[in-house]
């Protein structure tokens, strides 16, 4: 595919970084922002060829297993930058990487699809995401799954500002795209690790504690909201030159939130509109990725004062969101993710189509896949989709 297939007839006046900030502020831009939060070799090995170790699950891995840390993060920055420009994403998402000098513990082979870690966990591969779970942990925390526990109050580890190597993909991506496109990043602090998916433990059990005891629960993550990890890593994302902050909590299924809308106003809005409020003090725009229908939430994730909502699933009606809350926060979402795997794009064109001419007047929108692309998603199908976008986002 060329690369200019993808231009507006119209050569847009703004830049990436102008358009995306124009809609968030609830105008109308020169044509719609895109972007994707999440995505694969899906859509990027058509683009790339073989260079995407980054964006593989077992692949990634076994290059750290073997050693190619600094293969896979020249690929991961040369790529991310090849794929905004190529794809004409306007919002980038982006991320630490490992230093070179981070440990990396191999995992021993035990047939099947599986390993066991250093610490005598079960590691298994599923082919569908291709991701690694633990499936079975040698001895459970007592304290319970890691994102359950209350955040800590203790003394913060002596050093969590980033390393020179961990900033390396921040710091190259802001170098190409900084001066023209909206680059955004969670909390810049700490020292990531090579890590897996916990699979061990069910999301019923992650919110046992808020049951148990709500009071508690909330108190302990509006303290984590002072933390030094948390406070220095939001500054950080200034200081990088980036223009937003991303914030991830899932509230609930497909089926509605995880708790009711009085328990969600007592316990979890506070941290939302805490987490709002550091990335407003920095001048930074507050995104939040939460899956799950939460429609019964909408009217107090807007009161907390989020900037921009993404992982809007099919089962929320994105369009009537626009049109209630359309003032409010800026909706991120619009093609069903499921619909790039098992639809057409005639389908998928045609749904992008309606989706843009409903949601795009008066800005607050920003146009793309309504959680990410989805492992399996069809190359052809996210080109209909950026066919409907070329189509439709002028204004």
């Amino acid at each position: 595919m060329q690369a200019g297939r993808l231009l507006l007839p119209n050569a847009p006046a703004m830049t990436p970084r102008e358009r995306v900030l124009t809609a968030v502020a609830h105008e109308e831009p020169d044509r719609v922002p895109v972007g994707e939060w999440q995505y694969g070799p899906e859509i990027a090995r058509p683009v790339l060829g073989d260079a995407c170790l980054w964006l593989g699950g077992l692949a990634r891995a076994r290059a750290l297993w073997d050693g190619r840390r600094d293969e896979l993060v020249d690929q991961w920055k040369r790529g991310l930058v090849t794929l905004a420009r190529h794809y004409q994403w306007d919002a980038v998402l982006v991320h630490l990487c490992l230093d070179p000098a981070t440990p990396i513990a191999v995992p021993e082979p035990t047939g099947d699809g599986t390993w066991r870690t250093a610490e005598g966990h079960t590691l298994t591969h599923s082919e569908v995401t291709d991701r690694l779970f633990i499936t079975k942990r040698a001895d459970l925390p007592s304290e319970g799954p890691a994102n359950s526990r209350p955040a800590s109050t203790g003394e913060p580890p002596p050093d969590l500002q980033p390393t020179e190597g961990e900033l390396e993909v921040v710091r190259h991506v802001v170098g190409e795209l900084g001066q023209t496109h909206f680059l955004f990043a969670a909390a810049l602090a700490g020292h990531p690790a090579l890590s897996y998916s916990d699979a061990s433990v069910s999301e019923v059990e992650t919110w046992v504690r808020l049951y148990q005891d709500p009071d508690g629960f909330r108190d302990a993550h509006l303290a984590g909201l002072e933390s030094p990890h948390l406070q220095m890593g939001v500054a950080n994302v200034k200081r990088e030159g980036l223009d937003g902050v991303a914030f991830g909590w899932d509230f609930g299924c497909t089926h509605g939130p995880f708790m009711s809308p009085a328990l969600f106003r007592r316990c979890l809005q506070p941290v939302v509109a805490g987490w709002a409020d550091l990335a407003h003090r920095h001048g930074l725009v507050m995104l939040l990725h939460s899956c799950g229908n939460n429609v019964p939430l909408m009217d107090m994730i807007v009161e907390a004062g989020v900037d921009v909502y993404q992982s809007i699933q099919t089962e929320m009606d994105i369009i009537a969101l626009k049109q209630r809350y359309g003032k409010g926060i800026t909706l991120w979402g619009g093609v069903p993710a499921g619909d790039l795997v098992l639809g057409t794009p005639e389908q998928v064109r045609r749904e992008g189509r309606e989706v843009l001419e409903a949601c795009k007047a008066g800005g607050g929108y920003i146009y793309g896949t309504t959680h990410s692309v989805m492992p399996g998603a069809k190359h052809e199908n996210y080109l209909a989709m950026l066919d409907a976008w070329r189509e439709c986002a002028g204004y």
